[in-house]
């Protein structure tokens, strides 16, 4: 609008327009005109501190590194080399993912102020990237003795011991981050909204799971009978929602429905069985020759494996599925809902399955670390995963949910494109752009798997694939629910 005014030039405005129209201009990523912006701000008012921070961090984002550079020193002068200064510099080298001198900033910032625990841990994490573990792990340890309710630095840790193969130690962390942060809260509901309306966040559709889950858990004696006026709430809730649809799946509760269902909304109510099996997870009968033959003879790699599981390990995994109200992630457009190890999806259990596919696969999986896991959980006629690829070198995907669930045995499984993605491409090309990835594989031959319970896809993690076209049964027990674990690193341009 200011342009078309012809005021958007910034010659005929003031200081405080020149700021905000370069915060406007930056948010569009147009650097160029916030660099101009800034440069008529600081000619207006020379050594202004705020300005000099943007204009070196516009600098930084414009590639234009030595500029940068003078600006942040006569910013850091101009404030007397406070620990604030030096840690607002060392966020914007570090932000635009320059380490080396936001890592001697931040090592000055504690220096100045040994209490400045962000420094500290930011300071970790360059650490963990460059592969300096050891460091890493004793400023991350410092930062939770100082605030051992930091359940993200505590997440940090366990992708730390993640990145090592320390599994047991990474699912350890994960899960101590997440009872931290999902606990049943003890502060006053209309507090908790008031400090942080982002918890009022979520979807129709993790509504009408978290309901199905408490009805389980009360109906199986896993929970006692005071959370059905929870659950009772959580439904006149969802009521209010249907008559009034969101734009979009995802929705902001207001603070009054927010009080009545905040205490079990996205909390760790119940968490289900985690335990190993001494006995062994997988299928004793498994073929490993055969398995290990069809995936190599499809080039670049593509196989499913039936009653993948044994017995006792697929039922103790619908229980720990079914009993734990970990699905958190509502975020995906589609309807389903998600659990990622970072955030508490992990058992001893699922360790276990990992180590023993590596064990008995070991031409395929024996090289390659777990680097993630996650399970999602779907509504049972909504739409599920788009076509993407991930960010791994194998991957394996398998499904839990009993047959006589899916109304349509021929779909409801997985697709599976023998087009890889390009090696230049990044993670967001070819994972976030469903749209662009649909018109790249248009022409290529593609691999359907129906789904089956206990059938897992093992595939080159290059390969794009989506979720097949689904129906399934009303029902908790009735959702189809895939696992996914990604083994090893992707191998990039």
């Amino acid at each position: 609008a200011l342009q078309d005014s012809g005021q958007g030039s910034g010659h005929d405005v003031g200081p405080e327009m020149l700021a905000l129209l370069a915060a406007g201009y930056r948010a569009v990523d147009r650097i160029d005109n916030a660099l101009d912006c800034w440069q008529r701000y600081l000619n207006m008012a020379p050594g202004d501190p705020k300005a000099l921070h943007e204009f070196g961090s516009c600098q930084l984002l414009a590639g234009d590194r030595e500029a940068a550079d003078a600006t942040f020193k006569q910013f850091v002068e101009s404030q007397n080399a406070s620990p604030e200064s030096l840690l607002a510099t060392a966020l914007a080298y570090h932000t635009t993912g320059i380490a080396e001198p936001a890592a001697d900033l931040y090592r000055r910032t504690l220096a100045a102020s040994p209490g400045m625990q962000l420094a500290r841990r930011n300071l970790a994490s360059i650490h963990q990237v460059q592969g300096d573990f050891d460091q890493a792990e004793t400023l991350y340890r410092v930062v939770v003795a100082a605030d051992p309710g930091n359940y993200e630095v505590i997440e940090n840790l366990g992708t730390l011991y993640k990145d090592q193969d320390r599994l047991d130690e990474a699912l350890g962390c994960y899960a101590s981050a997440m009872r931290l942060r999902r606990a049943l809260p003890q502060t006053d509901l209309r507090t908790l909204y008031a400090n942080d309306p982002g918890l009022g966040r979520t979807s129709l559709h993790s509504l009408k799971l978290q309901t199905e889950q408490l009805d389980y858990l009360i109906e199986n004696g896993k929970i006692d009978n005071s959370f059905k006026k929870h659950r009772d709430a959580m439904l006149d809730v969802i009521k209010e929602l249907e008559q009034h649809p969101p734009d979009g799946h995802r929705i902001q509760l207001n603070a009054d429905q927010f009080c009545r269902i905040g205490y079990t909304l996205s909390r760790l109510v119940h968490l289900g069985p985690t335990h190993a099996l001494p006995a062994g997870a997988l299928n004793p009968d498994l073929d490993t020759d055969a398995i290990t033959a069809r995936y190599k003879e499809s080039a670049p790699g593509v196989t499913w494996i039936d009653t993948l599981l044994g017995p006792d390990a697929l039922k103790a995994l619908r229980d720990y599925c079914l009993e734990s109200t970990i699905w958190f992630d509502f975020g995906k457009a589609g309807g389903y809902s998600g659990s990622y190890m970072q955030h508490g999806f992990g058992s001893d259990l699922l360790i276990q399955i990992a180590n023993e596919l590596r064990g008995a696969l070991p031409d395929i999986l024996g090289p390659h670390v777990l680097n993630q896991m996650w399970a999602y959980i779907y509504d049972s006629q909504m739409s599920g995963i788009t076509v993407h690829a991930d960010k791994a070198a194998v991957n394996l995907n398998f499904w839990i949910t009993a047959d006589d669930a899916n109304l349509d045995s021929d779909n409801g499984g997985l697709i599976v494109y023998t087009r890889e993605a390009p090696s230049d491409w990044s993670f967001a090309e070819y994972n976030n752009k469903p749209a662009e990835i649909e018109a790249f594989v248009s022409d290529s031959d593609s691999i359907t798997v129906p789904h089956r319970c206990n059938r897992a896809v093992l595939f080159h993690s290059n390969l794009f694939h989506k979720t097949d076209d689904f129906t399934f049964k009303e029902g908790l027990e009735n959702r189809r629910i895939n696992i996914t674990m990604l083994f090893g690193e992707r191998e990039e341009a």
